[in-house]
């Protein structure tokens, strides 16, 4: 498998039709058409002050409403950006 977060770190990725999803890792082996995404919530609830950006950094918030989704593909022309997390956890 190859990720594009090296260090297993979460990924938030924004798909088209407004799904916010947050992963442990994100595979690309097969980039021209499905990201799998691994171990995967959708971020129901951001819960934030300062939008998606706060949970890459700090993490969820107490607020933060994360519904559980297993191992989604996601089709690659459907997503819009990618936020690379750096919090611990």
């Amino acid at each position: 498998m190859k990720n594009v977060n090296s260090n297993n770190k979460k990924e938030i990725l924004v798909v088209e039709g407004g799904w916010v999803f947050i992963a442990d890792a994100v595979d690309t082996s097969n980039e021209n058409t499905d990201l799998l995404l691994e171990n995967a919530s959708v971020i129901r609830v951001w819960g934030t002050t300062k939008g998606l950006g706060e949970i890459a950094v700090s993490g969820p918030t107490k607020k933060t409403i994360l519904d559980y989704c297993g191992n989604p593909t996601v089709p690659v022309s459907k997503v819009l950006f990618r936020i690379p997390c750096t919090f611990e956890g």
